[in-house]
């Protein structure tokens, strides 16, 4: 944004002499960058005013003039092609050593065999306007010789600011007049118009707004009768200088009153709109307007308009629409002042592809207080300009939302965190000077009431805010660095954080490699892996204004990404994968503003487990490998554990290799083998295993304690038992028989086989264990394992009908 000096020296209550360059350096050191100082005086150096005393055709050329031009201190001779010029015309002479706007400089040259002593300038080569018909003529009462710059007016400077996204009350000149009033103490000229008695005065015209959220408020007022004048030209002059070309009287001040208050307006040309109505509304899908840059556009239910009885007649804080766009033959104006909400302008701006000096603004939350006062501004001008008067009545239509916060500010709080106190009497100065106002709210001085006004009521919420607003103006500089004045005290991870770390490390020990994904997925993975039918996965949580569509949801599992973090693996030619992701995930919750976060651990395996070697076979990945990481993690973290796996079906699972997991009998999660048409869907032809365990129940359910023992010294005896039980027989079940009737000797029990072949009874199997048996303190003897043996296959036998195989 570029603001000229003398513009903001309009709303400064002194005559003292400002330096650009101080200026610049307060404002970018209080947070407002500038970007750049430009010094008019340096644009349009060796340029003065000269009279042309007389000319003559050329005489090699017809169309160029040689003219005798006065610049008080000389007589040039000056070759012209411009035929728009008389004689005693005041004229720009653009002297040896001046630079156009378009950079050519100009030296004394010979043009046809006649010597030029300069060039007569055009307004577009002063870069005033793009008008390159003709010299540029001055008003007769400009002095001779003079400089060119100070004859105008134009001995200005012109700062470009970088305004920051949380400070929409600086896009504009009195913004940033109230910045520099704040820092040098200067008195700042604010507006003083009746308002009040203007409002809702008259009801020839009716303003409905469907939705207050959209827009909270519209205001309008119609202004009849104006005569086509052209704009002066001190007002093109600075709007030209502030990047706006100028167009006609009206559309440029609703140009220079937005840049100058920071609301944008629009200007509809009354006899065109259908009726005295406005109904501001979303469009209707399938819906057209024909902007006024003169592109059809198509909108939809998530735009908002500005529409009369028939159809619509603006986009909403963006663009107006060329059926009632301002004219030559305009003669009445229908003039909008609204305040629209700076979401809904965004995503109507970037689904349209079109931005706006009033989209920039109303995207940032601007003030809606300031809508009547634009109007007013705009009255001031035009009936200064045009020499009219217009009747009185503001239309306004505001469902007021109490824009006013005050907070308390402790002085202590301001020493704390700057480390540097500031007076209360110096606290309050820099606050009303920022329009926030201050009372002492005890008789110590000690607590500050500070009211913040509408115009900072988006940006200032705490009290932490106040603080950055007094070191702002006070000046970072002047905050001198002290060491700190209390012990560091070195920091310390909490339990659930320890936990997590060793988590990491457990994991990282198993061969795992980490990966970390966005928390975002998008609507075509979801259905992908059918989580919309998912009762514990489809409460997804929607972004408004996604980035794309692969942005569109808040995942609720990780498992859609790591899938492709497979595939991505596999594009490199990397077939075996084991990876784990620690991660959020999130779940809407009906009639909540927020929705619900949960820590989760997702594994995955794919591929090869064990390598072929001179010793041993290849082999994949399967369901044992990954329950078997289940359970490294499960004795990690818990000293005694129960791991359960009770088959449930998962859509995006094996229907036959599907569980809940359980873990002393609390539900943590799942595990599965992918189903394969899914795999199929992204061209994976290997089998992927997965599980999902949720880190909030894992880590905070965790008991355990490390207990260090010798290793025995006495041998172990070892005992393979072979079971003839029923197909429908699952390992747990055995295994938890066997420990049960095994006793304190039984040190380790663990399945090594599983067959069912044609040397087996049909709807049986065999399953083999091996036990080992051991005491710490002597050596056992056989009988004594036999008898535990013993009692271990007759619990067996009497509870599943298992039999030792011969």
């Amino acid at each position: 944004m570029k603001v000229t000096l003398n513009w903001l020296k309009e709303f400064l209550d002194t005559d003292k002499y400002f330096d650009p360059a101080e200026i610049a350096e307060l404002l970018t050191m209080s947070g407002t960058e500038v970007k750049k100082v430009e010094y008019l005086g340096d644009r349009y150096k060796n340029m003065v005013v000269g009279k042309i005393l007389e000319y003559i055709r050329h005489p090699a050329a017809d169309k160029l003039s040689v003219c005798k031009v006065d610049i008080n201190k000389n007589i040039l001779n000056i070759v012209c092609g411009a035929t728009n010029f008389k004689k005693n015309d005041k004229v720009v002479v653009a002297l040896e050593g001046a630079v156009t706007a378009q950079g050519l400089t100009i030296n004394r040259s010979k043009i046809r065999g006649v010597y030029s002593d300069g060039m007569l300038c055009s307004e577009a080569e002063l870069g005033i306007s793009e008008d390159a018909d003709g010299i540029m003529i001055l008003s007769p009462g400009s002095v001779t010789g003079m400089d060119f710059s100070r004859s105008e007016g134009l001995d200005d400077a012109v700062f470009e600011l970088e305004i920051t996204p949380n400070r929409p009350d600086c896009l504009c000149v009195m913004g940033i007049a109230r910045e520099i009033s704040a820092l040098k103490r200067i008195p700042l000229r604010t507006y003083k118009y009746e308002i009040d008695n203007e409002l809702n005065l008259c009801r020839d015209f009716e303003i409905v707004i469907e939705d207050y959220s959209l827009c909270p408020r519209y205001s309008a007022k119609v202004f009849s009768g104006i005569p086509g004048i052209e704009s002066p030209e001190w007002l093109k002059k600075r709007l030209i200088l502030c990047d706006y070309r100028p167009i006609d009287l009206v559309v440029d001040l609703t140009n220079y009153v937005m840049h100058e208050v920071g609301q944008p307006l629009h200007a509809f040309d009354k006899d065109l709109l259908s009726s005295n109505k406005i109904v501001v509304r979303v469009a209707k899908n399938d819906e057209h307007i024909r902007t006024i840059d003169d592109v059809s556009r198509k909108l939809n239910k998530n735009i908002l308009v500005i529409a009369d009885e028939k159809k619509a007649v603006a986009i909403a804080g963006v663009m107006g629409g060329k059926d009632t766009e301002i004219n030559c033959n305009t003669k009445n104006v229908f003039l909008e002042s609204a305040n629209f909400f700076g979401p809904s302008v965004m995503r109507t701006s970037g689904a349209l592809g079109l931005r706006s000096e009033a989209s920039n603004r109303f995207e940032k939350k601007i003030d809606p207080e300031i809508t009547v006062i634009a109007i007013k501004r705009f009255e001031e001008l035009l009936s200064k300009i045009t020499g009219c008067s217009f009747k009185k009545g503001i239309y306004d239509n505001y469902k007021k939302s109490g824009r006013t916060r005050t907070l308390n500010l402790n002085i202590k709080n301001i020493r704390s965190i700057l480390g540097q106190a500031v007076a209360a009497s110096e606290v309050c100065a820099i606050l009303d000077g920022l329009d926030i106002k201050c009372k002492y709210s005890d008789g110590s001085r000690e607590i500050i009431k500070a009211t913040v006004p509408s115009s900072r009521f988006e940006d200032i919420e705490r009290e932490i805010d106040l603080i950055e607003e007094i070191a702002r103006m006070h000046g970072f500089e002047k905050i001198k660095p002290e060491p700190p004045g209390s012990l560091l005290r070195r920091g310390k991870y909490t339990l659930y954080q320890e936990n997590l770390k060793n988590l990491r490390q457990a994991l990282c020990s198993a061969g795992l490699d980490e990966v970390i994904n966005y928390s975002f997925v998008s609507s075509e993975l979801v259905k992908k892996f059918k989580l919309d039918r998912e009762e514990k996965f489809k409460d997804f949580v929607s972004i408004l204004n996604p980035i794309n569509e692969d942005f569109a949801l808040l995942r609720t599992t990780p498992l859609p990404h790591m899938i492709k973090n497979l595939l991505n693996n596999f594009f490199h030619g990397i077939k075996n994968i084991s990876i784990f992701e620690i991660t959020k995930v999130f779940k809407h919750i009906k009639d909540s503003k927020l929705p619900e976060e949960r820590n989760v651990l997702g594994v995955l395996i794919s591929g090869q487990a064990v390598f072929k070697s001179w010793s041993s076979a290849d082999r994949n990945y399967d369901f044992y490998d990954l329950k078997g990481m289940l359970e490294y993690l499960a004795a990690q973290f818990y000293k005694d554990y129960k791991l359960k796996l009770m088959p449930k079906e998962y859509k995006f699972f094996h229907p036959l290799i599907s569980s809940d997991i359980l873990i002393n009998g609390i539900d943590m999660g799942i595990i599965g083998k992918i189903h394969p048409v899914i795999a199929d869907d992204f061209d994976i032809n290997q089998e992927i295993f997965y599980f999902e365990i949720n880190l909030d129940s894992f880590i905070n359910n965790i008991k355990y304690s490390k207990e260090f023992k010798p290793i025995s010294s006495f041998p172990s005896i070892d005992i393979d038992l072979a079971l003839l039980v029923g197909e429908d027989i699952k390992n747990d079940q055995i295994e938890k028989e066997i420990i049960s009737r095994g006793g304190n000797l039984l040190k380790s029990v663990r399945l090594f086989d599983i067959y069912s072949g044609e040397q087996i009874e049909k709807g049986k199997k065999s399953m083999a264990y091996w036990l080992a048996f051991q005491d710490d303190k002597r050596t056992l003897k056989d009988l004594e394992v036999d008898i535990i043996v013993k009692r271990i296959l007759e619990n067996l036998e009497r509870k599943f009908g298992a039999k030792l195989r011969q």
